[in-house]
């Protein structure tokens, strides 16, 4: 079925579903001792891997591809971890002597952001090495709490954009960091200011063609609004169409991403589901680049998608804002978007 897309698969002999096709939603009960899986909305499957990433009592920060990031707490102490989903190679980052995080981002060009926000907010920078280790935390100079003070939103990471590092306010303002200026740590921007709207749920997040957004969502689903920042005029503008695209959020990575499946674009997915699907046990595998759920059992079946009537989604239409009656909601996730 995917020979045409997924041109490394064409000789595998083993049904095989292809991870990319769609981000996934990462769920496990914890980390370093349960099983990880991974929610597929096209399949409306669970794909089970065995492997554990023996990171116990840890919590997930954010992914970036194939990379994951988490905090683990152990001996109380607070070490982060970057971790790859495929292979299953662990590295510690240097444990926490100074503080703890409440965000942690991890960038393409091989730097890692911890940010604290209690009292102050400060940021940390820690580098990749060659070998795939990292140096040392650098820290931000600590700046008591007397300068303008930002409410941050709790459910949304940093986002990185045009190479800066922004923090998202419950009012819509903004906060932003220079990673050229690390010492000066983030700077509270005046604007801009509000959204205009009353919402619950703060997600900021980048846009495959590289604007600033935010999903805002209210407490059981709608009102659903989707604004991206006007930049010359500092000012959230609102979104009436997603063009197409497909919006993957509710988690601490919210990712917008074109997709050739007809019925999920212009859609918005979050993570609740009205019945629990079938999990299969598979190896995750890739094969130069391309990574797939493979089945350990020969004897699964490969069905096409599931048509997004059991995961929550809505588009931006009044009409199409369903509540969130009678959904599980994926507690400890996030979406994995393998494709990068």
């Amino acid at each position: 079925m995917f020979a045409a897309t997924c041109k490394h698969w064409r000789s595998a002999v083993s049904p095989f579903y292809p991870a990319w096709l769609t981000p996934v939603l990462l769920n496990t009960v914890d980390v370093g001792t349960a099983c990880i899986r991974y929610y597929s909305p096209y399949y409306h499957k669970n794909f089970e891997v065995f492997r554990t990433l023996q990171t116990p009592n840890a919590k997930l920060c954010c992914a970036n591809g194939r990379r994951l990031t988490l905090c683990q707490l152990a001996d109380m102490e607070l070490t982060v971890v970057d971790a790859d989903l495929v292979t299953g190679d662990v590295y510690d980052l240097y444990s926490l002597e100074r503080t703890s995080f409440a965000f942690v981002v991890y960038s393409s060009s091989k730097r890692m952001f911890g940010i604290g926000v209690i009292g102050a907010l400060q940021i940390a920078r820690a580098i990749e090495s060659d070998d795939g280790g990292w140096y040392g935390w650098e820290f931000s100079e600590f700046k008591y709490p007397d300068g303008p003070k930002l409410d941050v939103s709790p459910k949304t990471n940093p986002v990185l954009h045009h190479g800066l590092l922004y923090l998202l306010g419950v009012d819509g303002r903004l906060a932003v960091y220079d990673d050229n200026r690390l010492e000066e740590g983030f700077q509270v921007l005046d604007m801009p200011k509000g959204f205009g709207f009353e919402c619950d749920d703060y997600y900021l997040f980048e846009s495959d063609e590289g604007e600033l957004m935010a999903l805002l969502m209210g407490r059981r689903g709608p009102p659903v609004h989707v604004v991206k920042l006007n930049e010359q005029r500092m000012e959230w503008e609102k979104v009436e169409s997603l063009e197409g695209r497909t919006l993957f959020t509710g988690t601490l990575t919210t990712t917008m991403v074109k997709t050739t499946v007809k019925w999920m674009q212009d859609k918005i997915f979050t993570p609740r589901l009205y019945n629990w699907p079938e999990t299969i046990l598979v190896d995750l595998v890739d094969r130069e680049g391309e990574v797939a759920f493979v089945p350990i059992s020969t004897a699964a079946a490969q069905h096409g998608g599931a048509r997004g009537t059991t995961i929550w989604n809505c588009g931006l239409g009044p009409q199409e804002a369903s509540e969130f009656w009678e959904t599980m909601k994926v507690d400890y996730s996030i979406w994995v978007n393998f494709r990068n």
